[in-house]
C-alpha cells in the first residue's frame, strides 16, 4: 500500500494562522492588556518543587490558566490540554480515553501529577486524561524535556502537573451545569453529553475543607446508523474528592485527601465470521480507582522548608465482551494495579543566591491480570501476566538553584534509581537562565538544559497480552525488554511586554537509546486481525521546534499563534517514527464584548499525516478542527456559555480500520451555566 500523500490545500491552512497571528502583531498599552499577558504573577512549581514566579523560573514552563480553563469549557484534563502548543492527545488503544504525547515521545514518557503527585497509569503505562476532572483545579503546568532532576523514569517527554485550587475564603462555592448534542450522530433524542460538577470550600481559623464532585452521562454517538456498531461509548464516569487540611501555630501543615473516580461505560460493535456472517457484540468496562494521601510541610528557620507526602492508589479495571446471541459473558478481563509511594524533600537556603533540594523517593507497585473465557460447552481462566507481577524503586536527588549573578541562574542536579529489576542508574542534568537587560520595556530570558532520560519498561511492557481480537487486534508484551536512556537538549528565547505580546522559539532534541515503542507485525497479522507488539528501537531521535507568539491587537482582541515542527527518526532504518505528525499549527483567536460582558473565542487546530506503521507504507490523514466558544456574565457569579466543538464536523471514515486517526466524533454542539459565590 502506497503512504497517503499530504494534499497541496493541507499546506494552506499552517501558513494562514501562522501569518495572521505575526501580521496582524501590534502594540497596545499596558492599560489595554488582558489578563492572559500578567504574567508576573503567575507562580508556578513544577520545574522546581519550589514557588516562583513563571517568568523567573530557569526551566522553561507552559501553563494553562483558570481563566483559560473556564473561557475553554473544559470538562476534563484532555479537554484542558487540547490548545497546548506542540502537544499531542491521542486516543489510548481500546479505550475511551485519551493520553498526552510531548517532544515526539509518547504517554509512557509523561509524568502526570496532580498537585505533584503522581496519577496511575490506567492502562499499566499511559494516564487517561479524560479520567481527571478539573472542577477544583487552579491551573496546570507543563515542563517538555527530561530537563529536571526532580522526576524520575516516567518524566523522559516532560511533566504535565495538574494544580487544584487553595481557597482563602471562609466559605466559597462553584456549580457548572451542562449539556450537548452530537445533533444525528446522537444514539438517542435526549441531549449526548450531560455534565455537573461542584465545588465547595470552607475555612474556619486553622481548619480547611473542600469537597467536589464531577458528574458526566454519555449516551454514545454514531457515525453510521445502518449499522450495528457504534464509535462513541456511553455510560458514566464520576469523581469525587475530599480534602481536609490544618494549620498549626509552628507553620505546619496537615492534608489528608481521599479521592474515587468510577467509570461505567459501553459500546457496540461486531465482528465477521465466514460461513456465518456478522457476529454483534457489547464491549463493557468498569473502572474504579480509589487513593488517598497524607501530605505535610514545616516551614523551618533561616527559610527552609520539609515537605513529605504518601499516596496509596488501587486501580481495578474489568472489561466485557457480550456476544448479544449467547446467554452469557463470552470474555471478561479483569486487571487490578495498585502502588504506594512516599517522598521527602528538603530545602536548605545557602546564603541569599542558592537553594539547595534534596529528596527521597520510594515506590512499590504491582500489577495483575486475569481473563475468563466462556462457551457454551466451557470456561477457561487465563493468568495473561502469569501471576501478580511487582516492582519497586528506590530514588535520591539532589538540586542546587544558584544565581552566579543577578542576570544568570544555574540549576544543576542529579537523580539516582534503583531498580528492583534492573538495578542502579544516576541520571545528571543542568538548566541554566540568563536574563539580560536588552530594552526598559521587553523582558528577555534565554533558557538551556541538557538532562539524561532513563525509563525501565513497564510492567504492562514487559507482561501485557491485551487480547482485543474481537475488535480487530492484539498487543503483546515483550520479557526481553531493555531500559530506555536519552539525553535530551532543550533551548529556548522569550521576549515578554507586559501587556502587548509574548513570543517564544524553543528548540528541543532527544536522542534516545532502546526506545521501546508498539509496531504494527504485518508478517503475523492478517485482514482480520492486527498483531502490535513492544519492541526495543535500537537508536531514535526526536527534535523540533515550538514558535509561539501572543498580541494583544487591541484593547478587546488578542491573538495567539503556535507552530510546531517535529522530526522523529528511528535512526537504525532512517523512518519515521509511528504516530508523530511533522507538523502542528494552532490558532487562539479571543475577543472582548464589554457592553455585553461576554466574550467570544475561536480556536483552530491542525496536523499533518502521521505514519501508522514503522515501514512507512501507510498513514493517516492530515485534518484541522475548529472550536467555538462564547461566555457571557448575567450578573456577579452567574455566567451562561455555549459552545461548538469540531465546528466543521472532521471525523474518521466509517467502518473504522484503526488507520485513521482523525477525531472519532463529529460537530457537538452544548450550553451550560456557571454559579460561583
Amino acid at each position: 500500500m502506497q503512504p497517503i500523500k499530504i494534499k497541496s490545500d493541507h499546506y494552506a491552512l499552517p501558513i494562514l494562522l501562522l501569518s495572521s497571528t505575526l501580521i496582524l502583531s501590534t502594540k497596545a498599552t499596558a492599560e489595554e492588556a488582558s489578563d492572559v499577558f500578567q504574567l508576573d504573577e503567575v507562580v508556578v512549581t513544577t520545574s522546581t518543587k519550589t514557588a516562583k514566579k513563571l517568568l523567573d523560573v530557569p526551566v522553561r514552563t507552559e501553563i494553562v490558566s483558570k481563566q483559560m480553563l473556564e473561557k475553554t469549557h473544559a470538562r476534563d484534563a484532555a479537554e484542558a490540554l487540547k490548545h497546548v502548543p506542540g502537544l499531542l492527545l491521542k486516543r489510548i488503544h481500546g479505550k475511551s480515553g485519551e493520553e498526552v504525547w510531548l517532544q515526539g515521545l509518547d504517554a509512557n514518557r509523561v509524568l502526570v501529577l496532580l498537585d505533584g503527585k503522581p496519577v496511575t497509569a490506567s492502562t499499566g503505562s499511559s494516564v487517561d486524561l479524560s479520567q481527571i476532572s478539573i472542577g477544583d483545579v487552579d491551573h496546570i503546568e507543563i515542563v517538555k524535556g527530561a530537563a529536571s532532576a526532580l522526576y524520575g523514569s516516567e518524566a523522559m517527554g516532560g511533566v504535565v502537573n495538574i494544580i487544584t485550587s487553595k481557597n482563602d475564603k471562609p466559605f466559597s462555592y462553584s456549580l457548572v451545569l451542562d449539556a450537548g448534542s452530537y445533533d444525528d450522530r446522537n444514539l438517542g433524542d435526549e441531549p449526548n453529553d450531560k455534565h455537573a460538577k461542584l465545588n465547595l470550600s470552607v475555612k474556619r481559623n486553622q481548619w480547611s475543607a473542600n469537597f467536589s464532585a464531577d458528574i458526566r452521562d454519555k449516551r454514545g454517538t454514531d457515525l453510521d446508523k445502518s449499522t450495528w456498531s457504534y464509535e462513541g461509548d456511553a455510560g458514566q464516569k464520576a469523581n469525587i474528592a475530599v480534602e481536609v487540611g490544618y494549620t498549626a501555630t509552628s507553620g505546619a501543615n496537615f492534608i489528608i485527601k481521599p479521592t474515587l473516580y468510577q467509570e461505567d461505560l459501553s459500546r457496540n460493535f461486531s465482528s465477521f465470521s465466514p460461513g456465518i456472517g456478522e457476529i454483534r457484540k457489547i464491549k463493557r468496562e468498569e473502572v474504579d480507582r480509589k487513593n488517598i494521601t497524607l501530605s505535610y510541610t514545616k516551614p523551618l528557620a533561616n527559610g527552609d522548608k520539609l515537605t513529605a507526602w504518601y499516596i496509596h492508589e488501587t486501580f481495578d479495571d474489568v472489561t466485557a465482551q457480550d456476544v448479544v446471541s449467547t446467554a452469557f459473558n463470552d470474555q471478561q478481563r479483569e486487571s487490578t494495579a495498585s502502588f504506594d509511594k512516599a517522598e521527602v524533600q528538603w530545602d536548605k537556603s545557602i546564603g541569599e543566591k542558592q537553594l539547595l533540594t534534596i529528596g527521597l523517593v520510594g515506590l512499590k507497585s504491582s500489577l495483575q491480570q486475569l481473563q475468563t473465557k466462556t462457551s457454551a460447552s466451557q470456561v477457561d481462566f487465563v493468568d495473561e501476566l502469569n501471576g501478580k507481577q511487582t516492582r519497586s524503586n528506590i530514588e535520591l536527588y539532589v538540586q542546587d538553584d544558584i544565581f552566579l549573578t543577578d542576570q544568570l541562574e544555574i540549576l544543576p542536579g542529579i537523580r539516582y534509581q534503583n531498580d528492583s529489576d534492573f538495578g542502579p542508574h544516576y541520571a545528571p542534568k543542568i538548566s541554566a537562565m540568563f536574563s539580560p537587560i536588552l530594552s526598559e520595556t521587553v523582558d528577555t530570558k534565554f533558557r538551556f538544559s541538557v538532562g539524561q532520560g532513563y525509563r525501565v519498561p513497564t510492567l504492562k511492557d514487559r507482561h501485557y497480552v491485551f487480547d482485543h481480537s474481537a475488535l480487530g487486534y492484539m498487543v503483546l508484551g515483550n520479557p526481553d525488554l531493555e531500559p530506555e536512556q536519552s539525553t535530551s537538549y532543550n533551548a529556548s528565547i522569550e521576549l515578554n511586554k507586559q501587556g502587548s505580546f509574548r513570543s517564544e522559539i524553543s528548540m528541543f532534541r532527544n536522542d534516545i537509546k532502546h526506545l521501546i515503542s508498539t509496531d504494527l507485525n504485518q508478517t503475523a497479522s492478517t485482514a482480520e486481525l492486527s498483531i502490535y507488539e513492544y519492541t526495543n528501537v535500537g537508536r531514535a531521535r526526536t527534535q523540533g521546534l515550538d514558535l509561539t507568539t501572543t498580541n494583544q491587537l487591541s484593547r478587546n482582541l488578542s491573538v495567539t499563534g503556535s507552530y510546531s515542527y517535529l522530526e522523529a527518526v528511528d535512526r537504525e532504518t532512517n523512518k519515521k517514527l509511528t504516530q508523530r505528525p511533522e507538523h502542528q499549527v494552532k490558532l487562539q483567536l479571543n475577543y472582548i464584548l464589554p457592553a455585553y460582558k461576554a466574550d467570544v473565542s475561536l480556536y483552530g487546530n491542525y496536523q499533518s499525516e502521521q505514519y501508522i506503521d514503522s515501514n512507512n507504507t501507510t498513514a493517516s490523514p492530515a485534518h484541522s478542527t475548529f472550536d467555538l466558544k462564547f461566555n457571557k456574565s448575567l450578573r456577579k457569579g452567574i455566567k451562561l456559555f455555549l459552545g461548538i466543538d469540531n465546528l466543521l464536523n472532521e471525523h474518521r471514515d466509517v467502518p473504522l480500520t484503526g488507520t485513521d486517526y482523525r477525531p472519532e466524533n463529529g460537530r457537538f454542539i452544548y450550553t451550560g451555566i456557571r454559579l460561583d459565590g
